[in-house]
């Protein structure tokens, strides 16, 4: 997070392939006389979508985090907390410099980093449980829909929903094996030190040896807590269901209105599933083309284009906007994640 002027360079260089592409695709004039043309009340409604996305990701975070701590204005920085967050997930591939970074900023906000650490788990644990969950009923509903229309779709339902698997065991076994932690710890730390972020691997592992130790304890904690769990998984339910409506409405702004909402949130659901097998930041390139091949069955072919642009826009680049705000804006400290 130290290196604002690289954060920076990352933002422009992607916003500049970004409208490079559909410059140059579609044409300037083009694109915004077609703009011009669509629907601002639903193109508004976008927007409030997407707004509402951060709000309840950032009210799971401040529910899970006042659980195990409480400070002043929690549910402001919690915000702060969440936007890093997505500037981090958004510029890394497959998000994984976003729960660093929050853990960063959270011990900059004086959390303890055993607190912050299981913070961030179970928020991880509980997003990954709710997107599986979300993603059975979508096969149930809609896949032999998507899989008789779009080539290789099985293929990429598959690959897609092994990730979300992976990760989500991998989460419960940091959670619930010492030993596992330990050694996947000593392994990030050995690569710190071959890239010279660290001096010492022994050393950095005992500073942290304690925290890691009270991850464990608190992680624990969440069967005990079954309550916040009900109501963080609820919260990141509607949080993701706010999201896949968001491409309907582009739709709408069109004057389209033959397909129905359920079959465009669908789409949707199992567009960001493809999207998290792609190892490459914010599935750069990967997303648009799995945007092109699902909802091409909805748009006419002179539209797309224009579809793919917005919709990346509201939901990819506003979160690199926004969230650059905060991280610019975090302070360069010589505190440590303790």
């Amino acid at each position: 997070m130290k290196n604002k002027v690289f954060n920076s360079i990352v933002v422009i260089v992607s916003a500049c392939i970004f409208l490079s592409f559909f410059l140059f695709t579609k044409g300037l004039d083009s694109l915004i006389r077609e703009i011009k043309t669509l629907n601002k009340s639903w193109i508004l409604l976008a927007i409030i979508l997407m707004l509402l996305f951060w709000f309840f990701e950032t009210l799971v975070l401040y529910i899970i985090t006042k659980t195990f701590y409480t400070t002043n204005n929690l549910l402001i920085k919690s915000f702060k907390f969440e936007m890093i967050g997505q500037f981090f997930g958004a510029i890394t591939p497959l998000a994984s410099g976003s729960h660093p970074a929050q853990l960063y900023a959270m011990a900059e906000s004086k959390i303890p980093g055993g607190i912050a650490g299981t913070v961030l788990m179970i928020k991880f644990i509980i997003h990954q449980a709710v997107n599986i969950a979300i993603l059975a009923v979508a096969f149930l509903l809609k896949f032999n829909y998507f899989n008789s229309r779009v080539k290789y779709f099985i293929y990429l339902c598959i690959a897609g929903f092994a990730i979300h698997i992976i990760m989500m065991a991998l989460a419960i076994l940091l959670s619930i094996n010492s030993k596992a932690t330990k050694n996947i710890l000593l392994f990030i730390l050995k690569v710190f030190k071959k890239f010279r972020l660290i001096k010492s691997v022994e050393c950095t592992y005992k500073n942290m040896e304690y925290e890691l130790k009270n991850f464990h304890s608190n992680a624990s904690l969440i069967t005990k807590n079954v309550k916040m769990c009900i109501y963080a998984s609820f919260f990141t339910f509607i949080q993701w269901i706010v999201f896949f409506i968001i491409p309907y409405c582009i739709y709408r702004s069109f004057g389209f209105n033959s397909a129905d909402i359920l079959t465009m949130i669908t789409a949707q659901i199992f567009l960001i599933n493809f999207m998290a097998a792609l190892p490459i930041p914010g599935a750069e390139g990967g997303a648009e083309a799995g945007f092109y091949l699902i909802y091409s069955l909805f748009f006419k072919s002179d539209t797309i284009i224009t579809a793919i642009f917005i919709w990346r826009l509201l939901t990819y680049y506003s979160s690199i906007a926004i969230g650059s705000i905060f991280t610019l804006a975090q302070p360069n400290s010589k505190n440590k994640v303790h």
